[in-house]
C-alpha cells in the first residue's frame, strides 16, 4: 500500500493555525483593571460648553497653580494648598494676551506671555514679562517689534502675499509658549504667506523661534524650517534647546546652549494622527533628557462614513531622546489594549515619567471624544526606558459617562490630575461639539513603587 503523500498540506495547517492564534492572541482587547490608589475625585471647576475645555497646570513657588482661561486676559485661577485647591481672586493678568502660552521660568518664577498680528506686509509681535506670583505679575515690562515680509520670505514675487491693509489680510503666524532662561527668551513661531496664481496656495512658509538675548531689548530670528506647522513648541534641557514642529509629520531640531546653529529636523513619525490635531502631542524635558508622545495612526483602520464624523482608532506612541543621544530612541506604543485613545497629557520629574489620556477598549464604528470614554494611564519609573502596562483611573464608561482631556503634573513623587466627567447627550450625526458645562475633577496619588 503506497503512503499518503501529505507532509505540504500539513505543514501548511499548522502556518494557517499559527497565523490565526497570532492574530488573536495580538488584537484581543483583555480587560484593563481599575487602580484603587487615586484619591476620590473632587469637583475643583466646572466646564463651559464644549469638549475641547483645557486647564494648564504650572509649578509656582512651592506648589501648583492651575489656569481656565476663558478669552483674552481672562482666566479663573486655582492654586493647590494642603491638598486642596482654592481659587485666587487677586492674580491679574495683561488683557490683551491668550493665557494658554503663558510660560514660567521655575527657578525665579518670572513669566512671559507672547502674542503676535499680521498687517501691512509684516509681523507686529508684543511680550509681556515679570515675576509671577500668587498676587499676579510684578514689575512687569511689555516690548514691541516688527518683522519685516522680506525677513520672513526673502525677495518674492507679487504672487507671494502676506499682510494686506483690508479685513482678509493673508498670511498666518502661529505662536507657541516660549523659555525664559536668564537673559535668554525664545518664543517659537510658524508664518505662513499665500502664493496666488489658478488658485491661492498655503505657502512659502518660515518656521523657528524668535530670541533675545539681553532680556528682551533685542529680537533676532532663527528660521529652523520652511515647513508648514500648526502648534509650535520649544523645550530646554541642561545642554540644548529642542523644538518640534507638528504637521503632517511630526518632527524636532535642537541647538546647543550658547550657539545659534540648529541641526536639521529629524522626523519622530510620519503617522501623526489626522482627525485631531490640538493637544495631540505632549513634549517635557528634565535635566539632560527630553520626552515626547502623541496620538499616532500606524495602526489605524480610518474609516469615512457619509452619516457621521471620521473615526481613526489610534495609538499613543512614545519616544525620548538624551542629550548624549545622535537621535530619538525606538518608538514604543503606550496604550495597548485600547481601542480608541484620544489626545495624551505627560509630565516628567527626574527619572518618572507619567503619560494619561482618555480611551476605550470597547466601541463602536464611529467612537469618538464627547462619547463614553475613561481616563488611562501608564508610568516608566527609568526615564522611559521601560513602562507599565496601561491602567484605568476612572470605570464609568460602561455607566454611560464620558471622561476626558485629562491634564497632569508630577510634583513631590506625587501624580496630580485633572479631567472633565459627564453623561453625554444625544446629538445628531456631524452636529457641533457644543454640551452643557461638566465638573472638572481632581484626584492624586504617590507614583507607584
Amino acid at each position: 500500500m503506497t503512503p499518503v503523500k501529505h507532509g505540504k498540506n500539513t505543514i501548511l495547517i499548522l502556518v494557517i493555525l499559527v497565523a490565526i492564534i497570532w492574530y488573536a492572541a495580538s488584537h484581543v482587547k483583555w480587560p484593563i483593571a481599575l487602580d484603587q490608589g487615586w484619591s476620590q475625585p473632587v469637583a475643583v471647576t466646572g466646564s463651559r460648553d464644549t469638549i475641547w475645555e483645557w486647564l494648564y497646570l504650572y509649578k509656582i513657588q512651592d506648589t501648583m497653580m492651575c489656569l481656565q482661561p476663558s478669552g483674552k486676559g481672562t482666566a479663573r485661577c486655582f492654586f493647590l494648598t494642603n491638598n486642596s485647591w482654592g481659587e485666587s481672586d487677586s492674580m491679574n493678568f495683561p488683557k490683551d494676551y491668550f493665557l494658554q502660552d503663558l510660560t514660567i521660568n521655575h527657578e525665579d518664577q518670572t513669566a512671559m506671555l507672547s502674542d503676535g498680528s499680521i498687517t501691512n506686509e509684516q509681523i507686529v509681535m508684543k511680550a509681556f514679562w515679570g515675576m509671577l506670583t500668587k498676587n499676579g505679575f510684578q514689575n512687569a515690562t511689555e516690548t514691541k517689534w516688527a518683522i519685516s515680509k522680506k525677513d520672513l520670505f526673502g525677495d518674492t514675487d507679487a504672487s507671494v502675499q502676506f499682510g494686506g491693509t483690508n479685513k482678509y489680510a493673508r498670511g498666518s503666524l502661529n505662536l507657541g509658549a516660549g523659555i525664559i532662561d536668564g537673559s535668554e527668551i525664545y518664543i517659537p513661531y510658524c508664518a505662513a504667506a499665500e502664493t496666488i496664481s489658478h488658485a491661492v496656495e498655503n505657502g512659502p512658509f518660515n518656521t523657528g523661534v524668535l530670541h533675545s538675548s539681553d532680556s528682551g531689548k533685542t529680537w533676532q530670528m532663527e528660521r529652523i524650517s520652511g515647513f508648514e506647522i500648526w502648534v509650535p513648541i520649544i523645550c530646554k534641557t541642561k545642554n540644548f534647546y529642542y523644538y518640534f514642529g507638528q504637521g503632517y509629520d511630526f518632527w524636532s531640531s535642537r541647538k546647543p546652549v550658547g550657539e545659534n546653529t540648529w541641526e536639521s529636523p529629524l522626523t519622530l513619525t510620519k503617522t501623526f494622527c489626522h482627525t485631531a490635531w490640538r493637544g495631540s502631542w505632549r513634549v517635557s524635558a528634565d535635566v539632560d533628557m527630553v520626552h515626547a508622545c502623541w496620538m499616532d495612526s500606524r495602526h489605524n483602520m480610518w474609516r469615512f462614513y457619509i452619516d457621521t464624523v471620521p473615526s481613526e482608532n489610534d495609538d499613543i506612541v512614545y519616544r525620548q531622546r538624551k542629550d548624549s543621544d545622535s537621535s530619538w530612541s525606538k518608538g514604543k506604543i503606550l496604550s495597548k489594549g485600547l481601542v480608541y485613545c484620544f489626545p495624551p497629557a505627560m509630565s516628567v520629574e527626574g527619572n518618572k515619567v507619567v503619560v494619561v489620556w482618555a480611551g476605550s477598549t470597547t466601541s463602536d464604528r464611529n467612537h469618538s471624544q464627547g462619547e463614553e470614554n475613561d481616563i488611562f494611564y501608564v508610568v516608566s519609573k527609568d526615564g522611559g526606558d521601560t513602562w507599565t502596562k496601561p491602567v484605568r483611573v476612572t470605570d464609568k464608561a460602561k455607566d454611560g459617562f464620558d471622561s476626558a482631556t485629562p491634564q497632569v503634573m508630577l510634583l513631590n513623587g506625587v501624580i496630580h490630575l485633572f479631567f472633565i466627567q459627564g453623561k453625554p447627550e444625544k446629538r445628531e450625526p456631524l452636529s457641533d461639539w457644543t454640551r452643557p458645562g461638566w465638573p472638572i475633577y481632581y484626584t492624586q496619588r504617590p507614583f507607584p513603587n
